[in-house]
């Protein structure tokens, strides 16, 4: 079973554009990553310097692996930089996933 993860940035005021773009620019990499299966990046609609990454990895192991290679190289510590406080993780497991109407017709 697939382990999803949100990581919230809170960035300090005025930063969201720079914590987004940041997170935006090491995509690709991120995507690479062994057990990697897909990533999002949101931002709040309320609060632009609320930024959060929902990614799904096929073993939580793969996304702590994941954050332990890019604090070695110094990302975890530029992102913090731009921080209010430190990165916030959650790990979840899908309980269950379904498309409402809107989706569904969207698809005819």
């Amino acid at each position: 079973m697939s382990t999803l993860v949100i990581t919230e940035l809170l960035s300090q005021p005025g930063r969201g554009d720079d914590v987004a773009n940041l997170l935006l620019d090491i995509l690709g990499e991120s995507l690479e990553h062994e057990g990697c299966e897909e990533v999002r990046i949101l931002r709040d609609q309320g609060d632009p310097d609320h930024v959060a990454g929902l990614t799904q990895w096929t073993e939580a192991h793969h996304y702590t692996d994941y954050l332990a290679w890019r604090t070695t190289h110094g990302f975890t510590a530029t992102f913090e930089a731009m921080l209010t406080r430190p990165l916030v993780i959650h790990y979840y497991d899908e309980i269950y996933r379904g498309q409402g109407n809107a989706a569904r017709t969207a698809r005819r």
